[in-house]
């Protein structure tokens, strides 16, 4: 983080300006109080004697408390005015901090999170809802939900397949190889591979290859010659969000899209192997993601998607919902697709690391049969919380969150997070427990429908 000189003297500017303002109204409040009582304004004296008599009150109060505490033992009293920390105390709070639990604790939450696939909107990922909540409270923390019914999309059926001129067809089975011991991918739990928010659709056309789908790949493939309209466009993963691969088709007259991750962008060229004998994605391996163009519940844009809130159509643009469909295609299944296309050779630096002999850009000649259909459904999704409130500045939150919905068991994306947030949870409430208060409201928050578009 760059540290700009001046930047802490703005700040502090800005901090007693806030002070001066809200003094500013709390007299002309309190003056007028005092006027619609009185009949006059307040005097200096009056205000004087009066401040006097509260600092009074507040002394004597003091010392009784102070004389008479087995009295207030069983009750909580707070005097945010008063709280004074030294620097040891803070230090000390620091340390514990830090000295408690461990990464036994954090597996622990990582495992229970990822025991099955949980995508947003689905019972299993209620039951992730319901544990973080549990957990928030076994540390001791004020913990609540808040539901939404927004707009998602789960996959109904899709096929795929190329009709070569000599009459052969190949089928796609458009699903991932289940990986040699790891149990996990054998999970009839997974979703099939697909693009949330595509719209249902079937398209039987000549395919055309357009790099990564950029603005500049399909204004080279105009300079070329290339028409678009009425082809299915491949393009691969990498350099621009799949929304806007599919946006940028769309506007150009494709049909459909199909998008394949390319070893030269996710398998390190295929020098170094794949998974499970590397990190790299296997020829099979897919990535499932969002379309959408926009942020929240397409269909309550900038207003709260509860049951009674007013609704856009579907159809509407206004919801920045794709129009074509599309569909997420592995390396393996894109190889004999990219092998059949004909017409002029793609640029070199459109090459990527199949292994064939050279990208051609197409139509055709083969021709792509492409079938998908969505459920398109409002369905129930539940965000969790803790607050902790602040005894000097309530009114200031720090907030720490993370998504918790994934696309498959999402070990890493998101839930490597969602068990270092409940980690920090339990320290905090550790901390409480020692008589740590923080200086402002910590609220930890554990998203819902993150993955359709930060729904």
């Amino acid at each position: 983080m760059t540290n700009h000189a001046g930047g802490g003297k703005a700040v502090e500017g800005r901090e007693e300006t806030e002070i001066r303002t809200r003094h500013d109204a709390w007299w002309m409040a309190w003056r007028w109080r005092f006027q619609s009582r009185t009949g006059s304004l307040p005097t200096s004296a009056t205000v004087t004697i009066r401040v006097a008599i509260l600092l009074s009150i507040c002394l004597i109060g003091s010392s009784f408390a102070w004389s008479h505490s087995d009295f207030f033992s069983h009750v909580s009293l707070h005097w945010p005015l008063f709280t004074i920390r030294s620097s040891a105390q803070m230090s000390e709070f620091h340390d514990l901090f830090v000295q408690l639990g461990s990464n036994a604790s954090i597996a622990h939450h990582l495992y229970q999170i990822t025991r099955e696939p949980h995508v947003a909107g689905t019972p299993e990922n209620f039951k992730t809802a319901d544990y973080v909540l549990s957990a928030f409270r076994k540390y001791g923390l004020r913990a609540h939900h808040r539901e939404y019914q927004v707009l998602l999309t789960y996959p109904i059926s899709g096929s795929l397949s190329l009709n070569l001129p000599d009459g052969s067809v190949t089928h796609f089975a458009l699903k991932e190889a289940a990986v040699e011991g790891d149990p996990y991918s054998r999970s009839a739990k997974i979703i099939p591979p697909f693009h949330g928010y595509s719209p249902s659709g079937t398209a039987v056309a000549a395919a055309v290859y357009a790099n990564y789908g950029r603005v500049e790949d399909f204004d080279l493939l105009k300079t070329i010659g290339i028409d678009v309209r009425g082809a299915i466009v491949i393009a691969r993963y990498g350099k621009i969000y799949r929304g806007d691969i599919v946006l940028n088709a769309a506007t150009e007259g494709a049909v459909a899209v199909l998008i394949y991750s390319d070893p030269m962008d996710y398998a390190a060229n295929g020098t170094q192997g794949y998974y499970p004998d590397s990190q790299w994605l296997p020829p099979s391996g897919v990535q499932r993601g969002t379309t959408y163009e926009g942020q929240g519940d397409p269909l309550t844009p900038g207003w709260p998607s509860n049951p009674y809130a007013e609704r856009l159509s579907v159809n509407d643009t206004a919801t920045l919902l794709p129009r074509i469909p599309s569909i997420p295609i592995s390396a393996e299944d894109a190889l004999p697709i990219l092998m059949s296309l004909t017409g002029p050779v793609a640029p070199e630096i459109w090459h990527g690391a199949l292994n064939i002999s050279a990208y051609h850009i197409g139509p055709g000649p083969a021709t792509v049969n492409f079938s998908y259909s969505a459920n398109e459904t409002i369905t129930t999704i539940r965000n969790a919380f803790a607050v902790i409130r602040g005894f000097q500045e309530p009114d200031r939150y720090v907030i720490l969150g993370n998504h918790r919905d994934a696309w498959t068991f999402g070990a890493v994306d998101p839930n490597s997070g969602t068990s270092a947030l409940l980690e920090i949870a339990q320290r905090f409430g550790k901390l409480l427990k020692s008589g740590w208060k923080p200086r402002r409201t910590i609220i930890m928050c554990s998203w819902d429908a993150e993955e359709y578009g930060l729904v």
